[in-house]
């Protein structure tokens, strides 16, 4: 069967820390799956192009089969990954990452169950930033086996549009070139790498994305010193893309082509539970919104939306009912900006 759009990036293992002593381990994770997710929420047939390492947990496969995704686009690499990340959330809102542990160095410290106390997260937490990190993890494996176009099948390139999450800049750009040859809409997110990006580089993206949407601090490694609406509008002069930055707890700004100011897309209310992807659910919102017809301001409450799901379950799998409550919330979001809202069609059997 036809994908309606699919996403390229990382497919991870993730594990999560609130500063209240909650836990959360073994979760299916990274870029390409959350924003997958979200994009499941408002259309059918999503998959999910990525690598992993021959040991990814069985588990895992299976959650997000579960979840609906198509796997064919994923394959498994001749290689193993022993330490999965750990994201620290704080009360605040923000978190550390880029921290990683085994297994069995997680076991021993104690960080089992779904809650500890709190002390030991943060002492769990200081002893991971403060020991070697020995490369055996998903960061590394990524950057060893970036997603490049060899890795899409013929089926996938028959979608409708594609996110391409962070990846290697210039892996990410021969994506986004054959994707506009196919006729693709193409969002994309710049992730880590945004700082290692060259100007050549990030032009060619802004001229073949039909949308660029790094966060705030990306989008601060791109125009250094520069206010958020200044530097959007830097980055809309450079291409033909629209430009967006995702903040978080404050939601997003989107520059369209031609528009002297950018929108603002408040993020929606939420029981917030694991932050983990929510910039990328927002991706994924967005560009099922493009796909749908969307204008730019209805399709990034659409990804408001999603944001705001992904935050209150850990991991990247949805609830129960996930599409449902994601078009009563695009609804409120666009009645209490003062938007038209829409008759959504019924999905996967939503009442």
């Amino acid at each position: 069967m036809a994908l309606s759009v699919f996403t390229a990036g990382g497919m991870i293992i993730d594990n999560m820390a609130a500063w209240d002593g909650t836990i959360a381990r073994g979760l299916a994770g990274g870029n390409a799956v959350y924003s997958a997710v979200a994009a499941s929420l408002w259309l059918e047939q999503v998959g999910v192009t990525a690598r992993v390492p021959r040991n990814y947990p069985p588990a895992a496969w299976q959650a997000l089969r579960d979840a609906g995704l198509d796997l064919d686009g994923v394959s498994a690499e001749p290689a193993d990954v022993d330490w999965s990340e750990w994201f620290f959330h704080r009360p605040d809102g923000t978190r550390v990452d880029h921290l990683h542990a085994s297994d069995a160095e997680a076991d021993a410290f104690g960080m089992t169950g779904c809650r500890v106390p709190a002390e030991l997260v943060r002492r769990f937490e200081a002893h991971l930033a403060g020991r070697p990190d020995h490369g055996g993890h998903f960061k590394a494996f990524r950057a060893a086996h970036p997603v490049t176009v060899a890795q899409v099948t013929e089926r996938y390139w028959q979608a409708k549009g594609v996110h391409l999450g962070p990846n290697l800049p210039d892996a990410q750009i021969g994506l986004a070139r054959e994707a506009r040859r196919r006729g693709l809409i193409v969002t994309c997110d710049p992730g880590f790498h945004a700082g290692q990006m060259g100007k050549d580089q990030l032009g060619e993206l802004l001229r073949l994305a039909d949308a660029f949407l790094p966060s705030e601090k990306e989008l601060a490694l791109l125009c250094p010193g520069t206010p958020v609406a200044d530097a959007l509008m830097e980055l809309s002069s450079r291409g033909d893309a629209m430009v967006g930055v995702k903040c978080g707890a404050r939601g997003a700004f989107l520059l369209e082509k031609g528009r002297s100011s950018p929108w603002h897309v408040p993020a929606l209310p939420a029981d917030a539970l694991d932050p983990t992807g929510a910039g990328d659910a927002f991706c994924g919102g967005f560009l099922a919104g493009l796909v749908l017809g969307d204008e730019v301001l209805h399709a990034g409450f659409r990804g408001a939306a999603s944001a705001s799901l992904a935050i209150e379950t850990a991991g990247a799998a949805p609830r129960a009912g996930a599409g449902h409550e994601a078009r009563r919330r695009l609804s409120l979001g666009l009645a209490r900006a003062g938007q038209p809202t829409q008759d959504f069609p019924k999905m996967n059997g939503a009442p």
